[in-house]
């Protein structure tokens, strides 16, 4: 037999052994991979009927006819409404499947009239209501029925067609979209300003009697971890080294290390280390004297960006109509929220794997459009905020939401970071330079009685 025989069978030889072996232990692992299975599964059940549990609102906002303020009095809005974030106790999550809440932003349009609203539990009413108003004295807010439910749940068989999708980002959530402050930069007179929901509500404004366009932006507060990927982006553009987590001891060990190596050197050749800080300092400033404008541009803009306070969020929109009179709206909704892109930075884009937009018929085009038109309604109605996250620790993927085949489902919206400035800039009432007819306004102010009325 050939040596090279000889060391195959060998390997083979092993490796039997170990498989044997490996299976010879079933009786440990099986039993606490199906330990965690059912551990994951109470937990997506006790999340579930935690939401099902929740007490959900709906108010509509109506601006005053001349509103001043725009985008930055709603970022301010958004930043008191990031009080709500918090982190459950161990109790609280795991045994009554409590979780972060969220909001959801909407516009609608019923055949060319728009309407701002905001869902919100129940418990949060005054908190919403209160920053609404201390931006916006003037504003009307009343509670009213949900609009999803004047629509039959399964319209296809109602005579309807429908579109839909949500939106992603073009890139990593730390690089920023375009913001209300680059629209209007040194304008100075109101007439000039250029709002960026305008051209939005314009389009949503020309649909017809009959025609539905719903836009939904649900958002979760969330820490400061997300700041960790904009530190990141900013370490790999100037050339820095990005540190991986290290523990503790390997970091003691790394640091006596590097001490000893320091000593070594200043006793064999006298000359005393600058330490590694002062290398990557000097390698740093070699790629900071080579950059372009742009690439300066870059880093200010992802460290303004991640500086602010920074909400999970999911954008989804549909449009739908009779069979009859149902057109195709979908380049003049997306090309809207396209304003907001730069090629240099982030911008929006629909998210592929919630479209109805498969083209082929391998691809089993007619029933996986049809499913995803449904799916996209009905995750519309339920308004619910996907359980995992990226940057909530407790909120981590479940064990079976990551098997394969199921993941698909669970995975679908790919939900991203917008800080305040940035959902202001998507989110606001229109400013009094907007023609915006069809869009209910408060006509007149309303002020207190005078205090000696006589009240009988």
């Amino acid at each position: 037999m050939s040596p090279f025989l000889e060391i195959l069978t060998t390997i083979f030889a092993v490796l039997y052994v170990i498989v044997r072996f490996l299976i010879s232990l079933w009786w440990i692992y099986i039993p606490l991979f199906l330990g965690a299975l059912a551990w994951s599964l109470w937990i997506r059940y006790i999340r579930n009927k935690h939401v099902q549990e929740m007490e959900w609102i709906l108010l509509e906002i109506k601006p005053p006819k001349d509103i001043q303020k725009i985008a930055r009095a709603m970022e301010q809005f958004f930043a008191g409404l990031h009080g709500v974030a918090g982190t459950p106790n161990w109790w609280d999550r795991n045994i009554k499947g409590m979780m972060q809440r969220w909001f959801s932003l909407e516009i609608i349009s019923q055949g060319g009239e728009i309407h701002f609203l905001i869902r919100t539990l129940l418990m949060y009413r005054d908190l919403v209501e209160a920053h609404i108003y201390a931006q916006y004295p003037e504003t009307e807010i009343t509670l009213v029925d949900d609009y999803v439910y004047s629509v039959p749940e399964d319209i296809f068989n109602e005579g309807y067609d429908l579109y839909g999708t949500e939106l992603m980002l073009t890139k990593d959530d730390a690089y920023p979209i375009r913001t209300y402050l680059h629209f209007d930069k040194d304008i100075v007179l109101d007439e000039h300003r250029i709002d960026p929901v305008a051209s939005l509500l314009e389009a949503m404004s020309k649909i017809k009697e009959g025609e539905h366009i719903w836009i939904q932006t649900l958002i979760r507060p969330i820490g400061d971890k997300w700041k960790e990927e904009g530190d990141k982006i900013r370490d790999k553009l100037v050339g820095r080294a990005v540190k991986k987590e290290q523990g503790e001891i390997v970091k003691e060990v790394i640091a006596w290390k590097d001490a000893g190596r320091d000593v070594a050197r200043e006793v064999v050749t006298g000359e005393v280390s600058e330490g590694s800080s002062s290398s990557d300092s000097k390698e740093e400033k070699k790629y900071l004297d080579f950059m372009t404008k742009i690439e300066r541009d870059i880093i200010t803009a992802v460290e303004e960006n991640v500086s602010k306070l920074g909400y999970e969020t999911i954008i989804r929109y549909i449009y739908f109509a009779r069979k009859e009179i149902f057109q195709s709206t979908k380049p003049t909704i997306i090309g809207s929220y396209k304003q907001f892109n730069t090629q240099h930075l982030n911008g929006f884009k629909e998210n592929g794997d919630t479209k109805p937009g498969i083209d082929y018929w391998w691809e089993f085009k007619t029933i996986r459009n049809a499913y995803r038109r449904r799916r996209i309604l009905a995750d519309y109605r339920k308004r619910d905020f996907i359980q995992h996250s990226k940057y909530i620790s407790y909120l981590k993927p479940l064990l079976f939401e990551r098997l394969p085949i199921v993941n698909w489902y669970f995975f679908r919206s790919k939900p991203f970071v917008l800080n305040i400035e940035e959902l202001a800039s998507i989110y606001h009432f229109p400013a009094m330079a907007v023609k915006a007819p069809l869009t209910p306004k408060v006509e007149a102010k309303k002020s207190e009685p005078p205090i000696g009325l006589p009240i009988e």
